[in-house]
């Protein structure tokens, strides 16, 4: 798909050039997976359906967070659920990409499983496979329409995925050292009490050698309990970033924003990731990598 022609803004010039949404092979399978979703989820719907069905979906989060079960209503017909996948599922894995970019993997440290924690379409959790050379992922949500796609999601991108059909926090699994665990954008949906079990559970499952990546939005409003969990997660190694990368969109989501009245040319997220290591010291000379090591014969690693 090419990037769409959009005439800069205020925020998009203050912010810097605006970037490639991708490049290399990663876009090329990011593209295959979009228009695959495309393909599948809007056939017999006229374009405005899937326009109404994105702004219905960001009228949800605006409007009714807080009083409705906001994963049911997602996805509760076929205009929102064609918006879920082709839209806001897209921009999730972009945004989650280019957020993780902040994150040196080497400082993470090298992960046996990732554990995608309330995966929904299984975006994030991919962004973050590719980002830290994870090729094996297990799938946590509630939601059956979810993990089905979350299954496509990972396959789309080469990888390994077993899901699991599961609420949090019941559902979460016994940590384990090796373990990188990622909520993108799924701790907002809970309710407080759920999310205080959450973050205990966060807080042992680093103490016993897993490390955590979270995303959410930037929007205070939207989390605000951020602070508190970054007073509690800082202190053991949990870095905090914000991200604003201007981009130029693919032509179909590109497309969806105009009609929406929506407006993702800065793709924006808050992190919470770690516990890191020490920086590597660059004035040291590095020993060449190994093409396994750089995953360039699986061709599964982020250009």
């Amino acid at each position: 798909m090419s990037a769409a022609r959009t005439k800069p803004h205020r925020r998009v010039r203050k912010l810097g050039p605006t970037q490639p949404y991708l490049t290399g092979g990663l876009r090329d399978a990011f593209d295959a997976w979009l228009a695959g979703a495309v393909d599948r989820h809007t056939a017999g719907l006229a374009f405005r359906e899937v326009r109404k069905g994105a702004q219905a979906l960001s009228w949800l989060y605006v409007e009714r967070r807080g009083e409705v079960d906001l994963a049911a209503h997602t996805i509760d017909g076929r205009g929102k659920r064609a918006a879920l996948c082709t839209y806001y599922a897209p921009l999730h894995f972009l945004t989650a990409h280019h957020a993780l970019a902040a994150v040196d993997p080497a400082r993470l440290g090298a992960a046996r499983r990732l554990v995608d924690l309330g995966a929904g379409t299984g975006a994030a959790g991919a962004a973050a496979a590719r980002a830290f050379g994870v090729a094996d992922a297990t799938a946590i949500d509630r939601s059956g329409f979810a993990l089905a796609e979350a299954r496509r999601t990972y396959a789309a991108f080469g990888l390994l995925a077993r899901t699991v059909r599961g609420r949090l926090p019941a559902a979460l699994p016994r940590a384990e050292a090796g373990d990188l665990w990622v909520l993108g954008w799924s701790a907002n949906e809970m309710t407080a009490r759920d999310r205080d079990e959450l973050l205990e559970r966060l807080v042992r499952a680093i103490g016993f050698g897993a490390r955590v990546v979270l995303l959410e939005p930037l929007a205070g409003a939207a989390v605000p309990w951020w602070p508190a969990w970054r007073d509690v997660l800082t202190p053991l190694g949990v870095i905090e970033h914000e991200c604003k990368v201007p981009v130029a969109l693919p032509e179909w989501i590109a497309r969806l924003d105009k009609a929406s009245g929506l407006d993702h040319r800065v793709l924006g997220a808050r992190l919470l990731a770690g516990p890191l290591g020490p920086a590597p010291d660059r004035s040291a000379p590095s020993a060449p990598r190994s093409p396994l090591a750089s995953g360039s014969l699986r061709g599964k690693r982020r250009s």
